[in-house]
């Protein structure tokens, strides 16, 4: 029984990278996409690049109204217009790039990738 247990065990860890990686939770997923994509993105108001250590990952993202919102360390956060780069991500999906969502960083978004509108 502990080889099934232990089975059973990492195909439950297995399944719940993924859906981590849509909740935009801080640093899951930013190193699969870092040297290729993420180190390459800069902020539109010219102060550097989005990404600094562990900022960006893979995500959510929904119009709401007349804005979008992205889901931040597991909450929809809107998404200023400023804050939207005009590229587009290489697995063709949402991308947030800020910092972990405590105290004075609550809200706070450096960059967003949308996916492409089909």
């Amino acid at each position: 029984m502990p080889g099934r247990a232990a089975i059973i065990w990492l195909i439950s860890v297995f399944l719940c990278v993924p859906s981590g990686a849509q909740e935009g939770y801080y640093g899951v997923g930013h190193d699969r996409w870092h040297k290729e994509f993420y180190s390459k993105l800069n902020r539109n108001d010219g102060k550097g690049t989005c990404c600094d250590i562990m900022d960006c990952r893979p995500t959510q993202s929904r119009m709401v109204g007349d804005h979008y919102e992205v889901k931040v360390d597991g909450e929809w956060t809107p998404v200023p217009n400023d804050k939207i780069n005009q590229v587009v991500a290489p697995d063709g999906g949402a991308h947030v790039c800020a910092p972990r969502q405590v105290g004075p960083n609550k809200g706070v978004i450096f960059c967003v990738v949308l996916p492409p509108e089909g």
